[in-house]
């Protein structure tokens, strides 16, 4: 019992720091793929589907992610300097 008394205190915390940061709008796996851009260096499309926490989520959901992400400018795609068929993703340091 102890161990869900503090997951919800985790949960009200995270929720907390979302709604102060703006992202709170997002929907889950919008926010999973945020936070993996912002702690992966190099994070593309590939390698989010690659990862096994995105498993449960199909291709085409991390694809509307990344979209929803670009249109708002919360993340930039940049074109690979070593594989020019791949697109960089990177948190947008001025939104």
């Amino acid at each position: 019992m102890k161990a869900l008394e503090k997951l919800f205190e985790l949960r009200r915390s995270l929720a907390t720091y979302e709604r102060e940061m703006g992202f709170d709008k997002l929907s889950e796996v919008e926010k999973s793929v945020l936070e993996f851009v912002m702690h992966s260096k190099d994070a593309n499309i590939t390698r989010i589907t690659k990862d096994e926490y995105f498993y449960k989520y199909s291709l085409s959901t991390i694809k509307r992610a990344v979209g929803v992400l670009l249109n708002k400018e919360i993340i930039v795609a940049t074109q690979s300097s070593l594989d020019k068929r791949s697109m960089i993703l990177t948190y947008n340091q001025q939104h």
